[in-house]
């Protein structure tokens, strides 16, 4: 009976979400213009379907004062290399999605936490190194402040 509950209820399809800046190459084709892409990878047991891309600004104080700061974020969907949400994953299965990298990006806020929702109601986060590696990148680009200095 211990394993019923533990198959049934605890043991649920981990994903692994990452995301950077990209470009799309084709051959014989310029490179593309830089992107937002996140990619999820179903890990198992089972398949999961993904609903949407939330961001969580949040660190220690803000969790005790419960200052937390949440939005959800609509990536391109006239992309054509892009996927649309929501999406089911097989065990294995990968969605790659791609939102503009640009002056109004999500990066120009103070956001620590990128992910994706799932229909647990659970959501998947990408590193948080990787979301303040992209936030300096954005910053070095499209940064008034900084792009004065140079």
């Amino acid at each position: 009976m211990g394993w019923n509950i533990y198959r049934d209820v605890v043991l649920k399809p981990k994903v692994v979400v990452t995301f950077a800046i990209k470009k799309i190459l084709s051959e014989g084709a310029d490179p593309s213009p830089d992107y937002v892409g996140i990619t999820a990878v179903n890990h198992g047991p089972g398949p999961i379907t993904l609903n949407a891309i939330v961001l969580k600004q949040s660190s220690f104080w803000r969790r005790v004062l419960r200052k937390k700061r949440h939005a959800i974020l609509i990536h391109d969907y006239k992309n054509p290399y892009s996927g649309t949400l929501p999406r089911r994953l097989e065990v294995g299965e990968t969605l790659d999605l791609f939102g503009a990298f640009d002056a109004g990006c999500f990066l120009k806020e103070s956001f620590t936490h990128l992910g994706l929702s799932d229909s647990f109601g659970r959501s998947s986060w990408a590193k948080a190194g990787a979301m303040r590696y992209n936030r300096k990148k954005w910053l070095e680009k499209f940064d008034p402040k900084i792009n004065k200095a140079e």
